[in-house]
């Protein structure tokens, strides 16, 4: 849609007056055409919006929503992170924490969902990924002869609310490779509705006729837990029968597994201006940035870390002057990753200039 300048707009206005009316900059006409032009631009604009916002393609907002809606797609909510707990107590020995109690780790809050001696089950009160942390945790109520409490493993990532690049993905992909039947499309599209999932990737006759492989990443981007995975194998398959209860269509028998994590260590030298421990964290953080942005791509293609793409990475780090002597995992060559590549051991050795 060509939209008129405000310039083009007053032009034409000008040259539909008829022939002898003083048209000149300044003139009555002049000065009296100015500001419904000016509207009339404006409207023109609201107008290219609304346009916009009809198409998938360039929508947003509660716009995309409706559009998504139509199509049987729906916005994902956002999900509290569940994460699994060591308790002690003043001995050292296990401890066991009632049911129903609150725990807190840098202001976020947990309530213990389960619990067993030495060790429980914690869900996040606050949806999102603000509840995907690891340390120690504080009671908010006192318990008679505990020690110590720390969150040792995620077992199903919070997820924030789906955004829009991400629902516009999934409306475009439905457009493009439509789900019916129990075909990859199909797939997908039910694993993507359990919270927790950030990834999926669907091998078909993966063992022979009637059986499909399914790998998932949680919504941190890394190899899922046993817990997300055993929720992924409750929708398609309850009790693992190829009965058709569950999403997986009758007769499929399907096999449910996270990817395998490729350790990947780094080292190098860095050539710094600036502090040098704010220098070797944004470096480090470049090359976990670096990795997850590959992990992000595994739905579609094997990963492959990158020699060229790594250095990229750590020179964008702020302070970053040089980088050399980089190997990954002790050598210079790319790393074609058989799952997905995961943050090994970094070893940067900063040095100022």
């Amino acid at each position: 849609m060509e939209i008129p300048t405000y310039e083009e707009l007053k032009s034409r206005c000008l040259g539909a007056m008829p022939e002898g009316i003083d048209t000149r900059e300044g003139s009555l006409i002049d000065t009296a055409v100015g500001p419904i032009c000016a509207e009339l631009a404006s409207a023109y604009l609201t107008l290219q919006s609304y346009y916009d916002l009809l198409f998938p393609d360039t929508s947003m907002g509660e716009y995309l929503d409706r559009i998504a809606s139509q199509y049987g797609i729906a916005r994902g909510t956002a999900s509290p992170a569940e994460v699994e707990a060591k308790f002690l107590d003043q001995k050292g020995g296990n401890f066991t924490v009632p049911a129903g109690m609150r725990f807190s780790l840098d202001g976020v809050f947990y309530l213990v969902t389960e619990s067993w001696p030495g060790g429980g089950k914690l869900i996040c009160e606050t949806p999102g990924e603000v509840g995907n942390k690891l340390g120690e945790i504080l009671p908010c109520d006192y318990l008679t002869n505990f020690g110590k409490a720390e969150s040792v493993e995620i077992l199903t990532p919070g997820e924030d609310q789906e955004d829009d690049e991400s629902l516009r993905e999934r409306v475009l992909e439905l457009l493009a490779y439509p789900a019916f039947g129990g075909n990859v499309s199909d797939y997908k599209e039910k694993v993507r509705l359990v919270p927790g999932v950030g990834g999926v990737r669907i091998t078909p006759v993966v063992l022979g006729g009637g059986t499909v492989g399914v790998q998932v990443l949680g919504s941190d981007l890394n190899p899922a837990g046993e817990s997300l995975l055993e929720s992924v194998r409750e929708l398609l398959i309850p009790g693992q029968q190829a009965d058709g209860l569950g999403m997986a269509p009758i007769g499929h028998t399907v096999t449910v597994s996270a990817p395998a994590a490729k350790s990947i260590d780094l080292s190098a030298n860095i050539l710094a201006d600036g502090d040098l421990s704010e220098v070797k964290a944004a470096v480090e953080a470049a090359a976990s940035g670096y990795l997850q942005k590959l992990r992000a791509q595994w739905e579609d293609e094997d990963p492959v870390v990158r020699y060229s793409g790594m250095i990229a990475a750590l020179s964008e780090a702020r302070g970053v002057v040089d980088i050399s002597g980089l190997t990954i995992n002790g050598g210079t060559e790319n790393i074609v990753c058989d799952g997905v590549p995961v943050d090994g051991t970094f070893d940067f050795v900063p040095s100022s200039l």
